[in-house]
């Protein structure tokens, strides 16, 4: 069987992980010299960075959700449905590997946080600061890791169709020319389906967390918040008392 063959089987195994198909075909386009699709699998293995364009399949929708300290996460509400469409769809950078642990949870959401500044645009400057996030559907997440697969099994099927094999782990020479009649999709400064340009700052883009995780941390936070709170009162009483009082 050739790497090339070999490559196909195992894209169509769900067992496999993408990041695994990601790193082996990774070795390929490097020896075949297809820097464009290379950098695309680069840019999916260690992940986006803020100023780099997104793909298509990485612009997520959710629901947006304020944190209430007493209620936990509530929706936020707007008063124009366009507004909370445009904020509702973000682009999430993170790489494959990390998208894959993320789903190694088994939690159904995940959330995605906005930055400070975001969230009081979205709370409408309000008093009451909180953090404000994009709550993603594991569905989602998936979707990204089965458009990637596709990717790389429309790439390897074209190298077949050029009589590309990689016979005995090798490209021969002929191949290897044969490689660059292949056409990239992936020329990520100018292609038509990624979002953003090379050298913009992309705001919308972000990482996302467990819900649970979050939650988690939180619930820690107010804890010790409320623990130091008693603590500095009793000694606030005490020293009154003590001093004011005269009481000992």
């Amino acid at each position: 069987m050739t790497e090339i063959q070999k490559l196909i089987q195992e894209i169509q195994d769900n067992n496999i992980l993408v990041s695994s198909l990601l790193r082996k075909t990774k070795i390929l386009a490097s020896e075949l010299d297809q820097k464009d699709f290379l950098d695309w699998v680069n840019l999916e293995l260690n992940g986006y960075k803020d100023d780099s364009a997104y793909p298509d399949y990485r612009k997520l929708s959710g629901e947006i959700k304020g944190w209430n300290p007493y209620r936990g996460w509530i929706p936020v509400l707007f008063e124009s449905s366009e507004v909370e469409g445009a904020l509702a769809s973000r682009q999430t950078k993170q790489s494959i590997p990390e998208i894959e642990e993320l789903l190694s949870s088994k939690s159904g959401s995940f959330e995605m946080p906005y930055p400070a500044s975001v969230a009081n645009q979205i709370l409408n400057d309000s008093s009451i600061k909180t953090k404000v996030s994009l709550f993603i559907d594991r569905t989602a997440l998936v979707g990204i890791l089965n458009s990637v697969r596709n990717s790389l099994l429309e790439w390897v099927l074209k190298l077949e169709k050029q009589g590309i094999k990689g016979e005995n782990t090798e490209f021969t020479k002929e191949e290897k020319e044969k490689a660059q009649n292949i056409k990239s999709n992936y020329r990520i400064e100018n292609i038509e389906n990624f979002h953003g340009n090379i050298g913009e700052n992309n705001r919308n883009g972000g990482e996302m967390l467990t819900p649970k995780e979050s939650f988690f941390n939180k619930v820690v936070w107010y804890i010790l918040v409320a623990l130091a709170v008693v603590i500095v009162g009793n000694i606030l009483s005490a020293i009154i008392l003590k001093y004011f009082f005269r009481i000992s």
